[in-house]
Parts: structure tokens; C-alpha cells; sequence
């Protein structure tokens, strides 16, 4: 007998299609996210709330068109609804003023998707113009397999308004209850036995298991119920900003969403359901629509989203429009690909390699053997294609170490390739365990001709609905279909990644084999100029500080030697020893005020308190020095009895000094070992575990068939030899700087030559650059002053006799000589014009100078002296060598002696074959000669330009000639400041 019988469907269906079905939190919450899209939400987000001694909460909200209570019936609780499938028409009001959105969900089961959440779900609907409904339930009814579908009862209710909820809470509580045994005085319904007899089988199961009993939690829930309408407070419909929209209020959240909440969990499985979390929901609308030229295949979606945790005053913004990415932030990155492929498969766009726009109109064609079907259940349409990447390593890049270092942070947080479909986010597409456009397995082949990397590239593939309706999802959100659409889009995908790194950026790239070298030496001058800022940097805030801390001590000290000096009193062998023991101190804490060198850049402020610190310092000095004397000549007229004895005493007394000394620089030197060993410890541990942690990654790919041997072997190796190289990266500089001590080579000293050479090679650039100015302008001025003297000259002839007689234009008169000897003086810096050598004496060159200077020697009273010997040595040269070099020193000597307020006096003269300039002024510091000869390095107070003594050098040293500054200045003519010029081929009689 035929009988026709119905698919029966158990409780258990529901957990499947739902719960079971989806992969994770983070995609189930994806799932209503789109549900509210569907809705024609233009906000939605979910709220996480602590709650105290009760189960958490978490509330999804949103502002779509709602439902009633016939919808949320004949729909909501229906599954596999025929909406989703059909394309029903959407009422023009429920859009909500927003344009017509393709429907994201097919299926009719993303609502089950709460149950990944928690087990218990209070839904509160509003559409305009209707009730509230409001329904309880929880998910774990569910997962009993002996319970009938049908004999499930979910409590609904209406209300008209928002005060009654809670009061309509408490009777979906009780209702609820009944779908669990209860116990009661009546005679139980055909229903109540079934639900009784099928959840003590499931008891019984769980007792079995060892696991809890399902229906004792869902009444401990239900009794304890942690939800209230303080849940409610930031839907826009609880605030009256909305009439209409979805609120889903679950209870009792799982692991995942707590973990939102309890920051304080540090374990690995906490901060992985946070990272997957922010992974996946940070780019739910696609980030990449702004800017790239594949926006018109889709419109932007005008949908908001965020994940709320309230576990301060202030909420804390897990997901949101404070953290989104945007291709705006990544806009300068060095690598793009923008373009669409075309139904034809074919990419146009443009490509952007090592920070320059290559192409504006880009065309690579599919490979030969790709078959791009056109039938219309497999075809695939135009789709637009935006990646953006950077290098690995800074020697490799065009962005600045800031630069790279932001895009790696950013990479840190939003990299991967991902999918949207009208402008939402496609799972599982861009999780760093998913390949399905095989980036990483290629590059597990080649990393260097591939290029391309999950880790540090942003890109996505956008598709719509309308021109790719074959691409469509699987049923848990686990990527689409493997139809031959999808194979499509892969292989499409993949050749444009393939053939680009060919072209633009991998190691087969003639750009890439172009441009690297240059890169690469570009870093290591820029690595070199770092460790020199460095470096200088260090020595400045040395110098710095201790000038700051060692200047308010050192006139203490000059005073302790005054009172030294004053008590100097030597009578008889023991007062040898005391003052002995005395200035061996004062010595000691003279040479603890030795300051590092001095940085050749120093602001002024520092500058004036160097040279009171050195003025002080070389005053203490000088009177400790002076007191030595006088300590000498006091023990030399006592005669000391044993002398011996007073030496031997004195040999001890230095030797524990020295001892302490050297005690105290091993304690330093050891303490810097051990610090640097510990580092080199650290150093190891973590090389160590880089090797280990990628090998792990190789081996979960070949364990998820991702890979076969052969390619996790190979990229083992490749794996193996970047890690060893990185670690000789990291360890080199310790063990060569190691080595190097090791030959007692100063590496302080070789680092600070190296880099006092570099600044003063820099600086010596900047002086010439600026003497070629120097040269033009004089140049130029010369030319136009010759001019305008005969001008003058000749105007000067034409006045009337009878008017030369004239004061005032004797004034004019004498004025202008002063100006022609100047323009005079002039004249052989100018490049132009043939020059003559000629024999030149000393009498020649003194009398020019006594003419040159005549006004400025009566005016500052100063005697220019020369020597008998000076007049007498003859030399053949171009007077404009020789002028000049006389003109700057007898200058300088004028500024510096015209302050002295007894004789002012400069001599020139002869000694030992070098002419000697000499004055009695206060001569130059002994810090300062090193510098004396540089360009624009002076230290007058008013006029100095600092060019004429590095002039002096240069216009002797084009003939062969020398010039030195003497110190001391001892069998010199004068105390003062003493030059020597070496001049070649000069006769000195």
C-alpha cells in the first residue's frame, strides 16, 4: 500500500542550519550586519555590556524599515523564507530614502547566525506605523536531537509602546519556560510529555558525556534573566530618534565577545578572538571605493557599522568609524595596481612601481591557457582590482624609514586581499588563513619573481551582484561556490598578480634590477649619515650636560687653589709632603673638570658658557701651575734631608690614586659588558624562535593540503636563508665592533675622526659654494666700480682750477682715493684679466702697506714695524698672490691690537727662512687655532666675515707657498699673534 509521507524535522535542524553552519563569532555578527543592509539600515552596530554578577550582554541595533508582527511570523520565524530568493519587490517607504541595494542575504537563515553569539536572544521590531514585537528564545532549545520542531513554542508578543516591554519581558520569560519540563499539578498535554520525555533522554545523553545538562542552564538563564531595557538606551528607537528598526539583545555571550570585554585576559585563545574580530569586521564596507578607478562598478554603500565594549563611563570603540581604514591613508604607498578586468577577462588600469605612476593605461591580457567562459551560468563580469604593497626592507624602498615604518603599522593592522560584493565584505576573503588567489603558495615557489605577500599588501576585488550574480556564497559564509565562476575569477586574479610582478616589481623586473642598487646604496649612505647624526647627537648632550654640571663647580675650585697658592709656606720636610698631598688634589680635581671635545655646532647661549668655563679653567690652571713654581723654589731652599724618602711616599700616594682610577673604569667597563651580553641574549632567544615560528606556519599549510612537500621543503630553504642572514644582520655589528676592540683600536676615536671628517667634508662644500658666490660677486662689483672710478677720475679733471681749492671737495677728493685704493685691493681677487709675475721686495710690500692702511693706522695708533731682514728678501710672484695674504694678516693685527692700552705694535720680519707677521694683541686661543684657517670661522664681535685667513692659505697655497699660526709664541717678535709664511723660492740676502 502507497502511503505519501512528509519530511519530518527535528529541533536539532535549527542548530545546524544555524549555529553549526556559521564559521565563527566575528562572521555570524557579519551575517546580521548584512541582514540590517537588507533592511535598508544606514546604521547598525553592536553593543557589548559587562553586567555585573549576571551573564553578559551584547545588543545588535539597527534603523531599518523593521517588521511587524505578521512579518516577523510569516518570515522571521520561517525558515528559508521565499524573499531572499525571489527578489521580491521592496516598498519604496521601507527604503528608507535610500537607493534601491541589491539583497545580500539568499538563503533565508543569516537571523540564525545570533546563535554563535549566546544562547539567549530577546528581538524587539519596530515598523512605522506599528506595534512593538517583541519575542524570547533560546538557542539551546535546539541542540536537544530528541525534540520535535514542531513541539517548540517561541513566545510573541506586541505593545504599543515602549514602556510596556518589560512588563511583556516577564510573560516571554514564563512562556518560554514551558518549552523545558516543568513540573505542575495538572494532567500534562500530549506536547508536555513529548518535551518532558525528550529532554530527559538528553539529560540522560549529557549525563553520560559528562557534560552539563542543557535544560537545568536554560532554566538557571531564564531565572537568572541578565537582560533589561538599560540594554536598550542607544537604540535609536528606545531614544525616539528612529520610528522604526531592530533591536537583538543576547545573553550569556560566547567566549569571543567576552574576550571583547575582559581586556585583562592575556592568554593566546583571548587576544586571537580579539585580532580575528577586528580582522574581520574593520573593513566591512569596502574601505578602497575613494580614489580608485574602478568606482563606478559599484555605489557606495551609505551603511555605518561599530562594535561598542562599555566596560568604562565612555564606551570603547572595538570597530568603527574612529578606527576605519581608508585607501586615502595608504595613497603614497610605493606599489599600485588600479584598474578593472574586463568581461573579456582583459586588466586595464595603471601601475605605480617604487613610488612612479609606469603606465596610466596598462593592458595585460589573460594567459593563453585561461578559458574565459561566456555562458550565462558560468560567466564571469567586469570587476574592478586595487592593490597597494611596500618592501620589506628599508634598503629596498623609496618611502623614508617613517614612512615604511607607518605603512608596516598599518599593515600590521588592515593588510590582506580582500572581496566585497556591492560594497560589503565577502568571507573569509583577506584572513590571514585564507589563499584562495594562492598568493602564498606561489610564493612559497619563488618568493623574490612573485612578489606579492598577504602581510604587506592592502587590495581588494569588488564585484556587484548584478554583473556577477554566478559568484555566489556558500551556505556557512565559507567563500563562494566552487563553480566554474569562481574558478574564473581566481585564475583572472592570479594571472594580473603574476604577470605585474614579472613586470613591475619582482626580481625578474628589469625596473626592480634597475633601480634596487641605487636604492640599496641610497640606504646605506642614509644608515651611514643616521649612525653620524647619532653619534654627534650623543657627544652634544654629553658636552652640554656636563658643561651644565661641572660650571657652577669650577670657581670653587679656582678658589681652593687660591687659598692654596696663599698657604704655600714650606719650613721643614713635613711641610714638603703636606702641601705635596695637597696639590696632588688639587691636580686630581682639576683634571675632573676636563670636558669631551667640544661639537663644531654649538648655539650661542652654550657658546658664552664655554668660554667663561675655559677662561676659568685656564685661569686655575695657570695659578695652580704658578703655585707649583713657587712650591719648587720653597723646597729647593730647604734642601730636603731625605728626598728618597719624600719620592717614595710620593710614588705610593699616586700609585693608590691610579689604582682606584683603574678599579673604577673596570667597574664600568663590566657593568657595559654584561648589559650588552644580556641584550645578546635576547638577541638569540628571539632568532631562535623566528626560525621555529615560520617552519610552524609551513607545516599547518602542508597539513591543510595547501601545499605539497616539495614546495614547503623549498620554502623551508628559502626561510632558512633569510632567517640566518637577518641574524647575521643583527649580530654583526656587535661581534665586528667586538673585533675591533679586540685590536685595541679606539672606536670613540675612529667614530668621532670619521665623523669631525664627514661634517667638515659637508661643511667645506658649504664654504665653497658659498667662496664661488663670494668670487662672482666680486667679480661683477669690480667690473662696475672700474667703471664708475673713471667716471669720477675724469670728472675730477674737468673741475675748474679755481674750485680745486675748495674744502669740501678735497674731502670728496680724499674720499676717493680711499675708495680706488680699495677697488685696488680688489683687483687681484678678480678672475678676469692677465696677471704678471714680478720681483717683489719686502720694502715693496711694507710700503704698500703703510699706504693702504695709512688712515687706520693714525686712527688706531698702531706702529707697523719691519725688520731689517723683512725689507731685504726679494721673491718673483704675482703681486695678487702676495698682496692680499699681507693686506688680511696687517688687518686682522689693526682689530685685534687697536684694545691694548699701552703699544700697539706690529712687526714684520725674518726668521729661520720665514716671514713672520707679529703683533702684541691677545693673540688666539689655543682651542681656536685648529680652526683658524677655515672658511667663515671668526671671532670678531662686529665686521668678521671669516674668509680672510682661508683666503690667505688658498692664495699661497696656488703657488706652492705655506702658512702656519705659531704657539707658543716663543723667539717670536712679539707675544701676541704670530703667523709664518713659508714662501718658495724666496731670497732672503
Amino acid at each position: 500500500m502507497m502511503e505519501r509521507i512528509s519530511f519530518q524535522a527535528k529541533a536539532r535542524t535549527v542548530d545546524h542550519l544555524g549555529r553549526e553552519q556559521i564559521a565563527d563569532c566575528p562572521t555570524a555578527i557579519s551575517e546580521l550586519w548584512k541582514n540590517a543592509y537588507d533592511a535598508y539600515a544606514r546604521n547598525v552596530e553592536l553593543n557589548l555590556y559587562p553586567n555585573g554578577d549576571k551573564a553578559s550582554v551584547a545588543a545588535l541595533f539597527d534603523d531599518g524599515h523593521g517588521m511587524s508582527y505578521d512579518e516577523f511570523v510569516g518570515k522571521w520565524l520561517v525558515v528559508g523564507t521565499e524573499s531572499k530568493a525571489t527578489d521580491s519587490k521592496i516598498d519604496p517607504e521601507d527604503q528608507n530614502g535610500l537607493k534601491l541595494r541589491p539583497k545580500l542575504g539568499q538563503k533565508g537563515i543569516g537571523r540564525l547566525s545570533s546563535a554563535n553569539l549566546g544562547p539567549l536572544l530577546l528581538i524587539i521590531s519596530k515598523r512605522r506605523d506599528n506595534p512593538f514585537v517583541v519575542s524570547l528564545l533560546d538557542w539551546r532549545l535546539f541542540e536537544n536531537p530528541y525534540l520535535n520542531l514542531s513541539d517548540i513554542e517561541i513566545p510573541v508578543t506586541t505593545v504599543g509602546s515602549s514602556s510596556e516591554i518589560e512588563a511583556a519581558i516577564d510573560g516571554l520569560r514564563l512562556a518560554l519556560a514551558t518549552n523545558i519540563p516543568v513540573r505542575t499539578d495538572d494532567e500534562p498535554t500530549d506536547r508536555e510529555k513529548r518535551i518532558a520525555f525528550a529532554w530527559k533522554q538528553f539529560d540522560q545523553l549529557n549525563q553520560e558525556r559528562g557534560e552539563p545538562l542543557v535544560s537545568v542552564e536554560i532554566a538557571e538563564l531564564i531565572n537568572n534573566f541578565p537582560i533589561s531595557t538599560d540594554h536598550l538606551k542607544e537604540w535609536s528607537v528606545w531614544q525616539q530618534n528612529s520610528s522604526h528598526g531592530t533591536a537583538m539583545i543576547i545573553g550569556e555571550l560566547n567566549f569571543d565577545l567576552e574576550a571583547q570585554l575582559n581586556r585583562s585576559w592575556t592568554d593566546p585563545a583571548a587576544a586571537a578572538a580579539r585580532a580575528r574580530l577586528f580582522e574581520t569586521l574593520s573593513s566591512f564596507v569596502d574601505p578602497y571605493f575613494e580614489g580608485t578607478r574602478s568606482s563606478f562598478l559599484t555605489s557606495e554603500p551609505d551603511f555605518s557599522y561599530a562594535v561598542k565594549a562599555w566596560d568604562t563611563l565612555v564606551p570603547r570603540v572595538i570597530v568603527g568609524k574612529d578606527k576605519e581604514f581608508s585607501s586615502n591613508l595608504i595613497q603614497d604607498v610605493e606599489h599600485v595596481i588600479d584598474g578593472i578586468i574586463d568581461e573579456n577577462g582583459v586588466f586595464h588600469g595603471r601601475v605605480k612601481a617604487f613610488g612612479v605612476w609606469r603606465d596610466e593605461n596598462v593592458r595585460i591580457a589573460p594567459g593563453r591557457d585561461v578559458v574565459v567562459p561566456n555562458r550565462n551560468d558560468a560567466k564571469v563580469g567586469p570587476f574592478g582590482l586595487y592593490i597597494g604593497a611596500l618592501e620589506f626592507e628599508q634598503k629596498n624602498t623609496t618611502h623614508t624609514p617613517a614612512e615604511l615604518r607607518y605603512f608596516k603599522e598599518l599593515a600590521d593592522l588592515y593588510s590582506g586581499f580582500l572581496v566585497f560584493r556591492d560594497g560589503l565584505r565577502v568571507l573569509p576573503y583577506g584572513r590571514a588563513d585564507n589563499d584562495f588567489f594562492e598568493i602564498e603558495y606561489r610564493r612559497s615557489k619563488h618568493a623574490g619573481r612573485e612578489f606579492w605577500n598577504h602581510r604587506q599588501m592592502f587590495g581588494r576585488v569588488a564585484l556587484s551582484k548584478r554583473q556577477n550574480p554566478n559568484l555566489k556564497d556558500k551556505a556557512g559564509r565559507e567563500g563562494f561556490i566552487d563553480n566554474r565562476a569562481a574558478k574564473t575569477l581566481k585564475e583572472l586574479v592570479a594571472n594580473v598578480l603574476m604577470q605585474s610582478a614579472r613586470k613591475y616589481f619582482g626580481s625578474n623586473s628589469e625596473i626592480r634590477k634597475e633601480i634596487l642598487p641605487e636604492l640599496n646604496a641610497d640606504h646605506k649612505k642614509k644608515k651611514a649619515a643616521e649612525a653620524r647624526e647619532k653619534l654627534r647627537l650623543k657627544a652634544s648632550r654629553t658636552f652640554s650636560k656636563q658643561l651644565k654640571d661641572k660650571s657652577p663647580l669650577l670657581p670653587g675650585l679656582l678658589e681652593d687653589v687660591k687659598d692654596f697658592s696663599r698657604s704655600i709656606s714650606v719650613n721643614d720636610e713635613s711641610d714638603i709632603q703636606r702641601v705635596q698631598e695637597n696639590l696632588e688634589q688639587l691636580r686630581l680635581q682639576l683634571a675632573s673638570f676636563t670636558l669631551p671635545p667640544k661639537p663644531n655646532k654649538i648655539n650661542k647661549s652654550i657658546a658664552t658658557r664655554y668660554s667663561d668655563y675655559r677662561a676659568t679653567l685656564r685661569s686655575t690652571k695657570e695659578l695652580l701651575d704658578t703655585s707649583q713654581s713657587e712650591f719648587e723654589q720653597q723646597v729647593e731652599k730647604i734642601a730636603p734631608k731625605a728626598p728618597i724618602e719624600l719620592l717614595e711616599e710620593q710614588i705610593q700616594r699616586g700609585n693608590r690614586s691610579y689604582q682606584s682610577l683603574i678599579r673604577t673604569l673596570r667597574d664600568s667597563v663590566t657593568g657595559l659588558l654584561k648589559s650588552q651580553n644580556e641584550f645578546a641574549l635576547e638577541l638569540e632567544k628571539r632568532n631562535k624562535q623566528r626560525f621555529l615560528d615560520d617552519a610552524t606556519l609551513i607545516m599547518e599549510r602542508m597539513k591543510r593540503d595547501e601545499i605539497s612537500y616539495q614546495d614547503a621543503s623549498k620554502l623551508l630553504y628559502q626561510i632558512s636563508d633569510s632567517t640566518q642572514q637577518l641574524a647575521h644582520d643583527e649580530f654583526g655589528p656587535y661581534t665586528r665592533a667586538l673585533e675591533i676592540l679586540a685590536e685595541n683600536i679606539d672606536l670613540a676615536q675612529l667614530a668621532e675622526f670619521d665623523l669631525n671628517e664627514a661634517n667638515e667634508l659637508s661643511a667645506e662644500v658649504d664654504r665653497l659654494t658659498s667662496l664661488a658666490q663670494l668670487g662672482i660677486a666680486v667679480e661683477i662689483s669690480g667690473h662696475e666700480l672700474q667703471d664708475y672710478q673713471d667716471l669720477i677720475s675724469s670728472s675730477f679733471s674737468k673741475i675748474p682750477p679755481e674750485c680745486r681749492d675748495n674744502q669740501a671737495l678735497a674731502d670728496i677728493r680724499l674720499g676717493f682715493e680711499g675708495l680706488v685704493d680699495q677697488l685696488r685691493f680688489l683687483s687681484p681677487l678678480r678672475l678676469a684679466g692677465q696677471k704678471i709675475r714680478e720681483n717683489i721686495t719686502g720694502d715693496d710690500i711694507h710700503a704698500y702697506l703703510l699706504e693702504f692702511f695709512r688712515l687706520r693706522l693714525a686712527q688706531q695708533k698702531v706702529e707697523l714695524r719691519a725688520t731689517e731682514a723683512f725689507r731685504q728678501f726679494s721673491i718673483t710672484e704675482f703681486r695678487s698672490r702676495l698682496y692680499p695674504v699681507f693686506v688680511n694678516l696687517v688687518n686682522n693685527s689693526i682689530y685685534w691690537t687697536s684694545n691694548q692700552s699701552d703699544e700697539r705694535l706690529i712687526i714684520l720680519d725674518v726668521i729661520d727662512n720665514e716671514i713672520i707677521v707679529s703683533d702684541n694683541g691677545p693673540g688666539i686661543d689655543e682651542e681656536d687655532q685648529s680652526q683658524l684657517f677655515t672658511l667663515f670661522f671668526t671671532k670678531k664681535a662686529h665686521g668678521g666675515r671669516g674668509v680672510g685667513l682661508y683666503l690667505c692659505r688658498a692664495n699661497l697655497a696656488s703657488g706652492g707657498h705655506k702658512i702656519r699660526y705659531v704657539y707658543p709664541p716663543k723667539d717670536m717678535p712679539l707675544n701676541g699673534a704670530n703667523f709664518a709664511i713659508k714662501l718658495l723660492g724666496a731670497d732672503y740676502g
